[in-house]
């Protein structure tokens, strides 16, 4: 890595391990990254932040190990040095893995959305994690505080839903951080009813990895959704039963209903961008593209969280009837009060003006 190179790196190291991680001098700070085949996470990304790390004082320690199926075969390695460590960084899939159901931990943990130094250098990931972090509690207060909302979109998704009173009822959080912060904890689906456009694809939901989890569909089916669980589909017949098996499938894995709709959520950053063919790794793809606005995705199939996903390109999205994402954009950005968080070059970058490409 040349010093140019660490130039640029060097704030959202910072941002990640100082405002993210919180940690200090002195800290023992685990960096997690992937080794393998077809590994999503860059080889440098370790051994970039572990010289920032060493910089501010931190004792950096460095484990690359094979992503796995599920959290239930965690790797024995990861969770020895964990419990040695005073914070764990995942530049690996694995974190993804236990984000709902991360081993115990002296400290929160920290999954991070960086692929390659490139996304590190970037406004994606430099942007103040602390800022990011009030426009995200203060977007969860709001939706807390909800009785209702509404996703809709050109693609015909029309979909009404309740929320549930109380925090562990609404939402579904996080066992562990997200770096960059890109998403809020998924809202959990409470009596919705509509239409559902499922379009382009199906995936995996990251939460457990299995053979063939992606299906590529080559015409819109329209689901109808009762009590957040989908009664009919409408569209070819020969599309529809692929769907069905391949919903099935996903839902045996945890022996859960593979109709179900679990919960969903939309990404809010907007310094989220991926650059390439999507279709040439949809698991990939969706590794980080789920943190752009325009970037709405709902679980299925199976037990919460369920291991399907489907997804939505720029939804129209309100809460009580307050509009806060308009066709993809994050409008909740451009209230006065959220305005009022950021510094007036942090503005340029969080708005619902700023919209990068994410392939589709």
């Amino acid at each position: 890595m040349t010093d140019i190179r660490s130039d640029l790196i060097t704030p959202s190291v910072r941002n990640l391990l100082l405002e993210c991680a919180e940690a200090k001098a002195g800290d023992r700070v685990l960096l997690v990254g992937e080794e393998g085949e077809n590994p999503y996470f860059a080889s440098d990304l370790c051994e970039a932040v572990a010289q920032v790390a060493l910089s501010l004082g931190m004792v950096p320690e460095i484990v690359k190990t094979r992503p796995v199926a599920d959290a239930s075969a965690f790797p024995d390695v990861v969770r020895s040095a964990m419990e040695q460590a005073d914070h764990t960084i995942f530049f690996s899939r694995l974190g993804d893995q236990v984000r709902f159901d991360l081993p115990d931990n002296k400290a929160k943990a920290v999954m991070t959305y960086t692929l390659n130094l490139d996304y590190l250098a970037a406004p994606f990931a430099s942007v103040s994690f602390d800022v990011m972090k009030q426009i995200h509690d203060a977007l969860l207060d709001m939706i807390l505080a909800s009785k209702t909302y509404h996703i809709s979109g050109p693609c015909g998704t029309d979909l009404i839903s309740e929320i549930k009173v109380g925090r562990t009822k609404a939402v579904s959080d996080f066992a562990l951080k997200l770096f960059p912060l890109m998403i809020f904890p998924p809202v959990n689906c409470h009596k919705m009813n509509g239409i559902l456009a499922i379009k382009n694809f199906v995936t995996s939901s990251s939460t457990r990895a299995y053979e063939d989890s992606v299906l590529v569909l080559d015409h819109p089916i329209m689901a109808k959704i009762a009590d957040a669980r989908i009664i009919d589909f409408e569209g070819p017949a020969s599309l529809i039963a692929r769907l069905k098996s391949q919903l099935e499938r996903a839902a045996s894995l945890t022996g859960g209903d593979p109709y179900l709709i679990n919960s969903w959520h939309t990404g809010i950053n907007p310094g989220t961008y991926y650059k390439g063919n999507p279709y040439a790794d949809l698991e990939l793809w969706g590794t980080v593209s789920y943190g752009s606005p325009r970037y709405t995705h709902m679980h299925t199939a199976g037990i919460d969280p369920g291991d399907a996903a489907f997804h939505m390109m720029d939804m129209t999205i309100a809460f009580d009837h307050q509009l806060i994402w308009d066709e993809g954009r994050f409008v909740f950005l451009d209230m006065p009060e959220i305005q009022e968080l950021m510094t007036p070059q942090q503005r340029g970058l969080l708005n619902s003006l700023v919209r990068h490409d994410i392939g589709l």
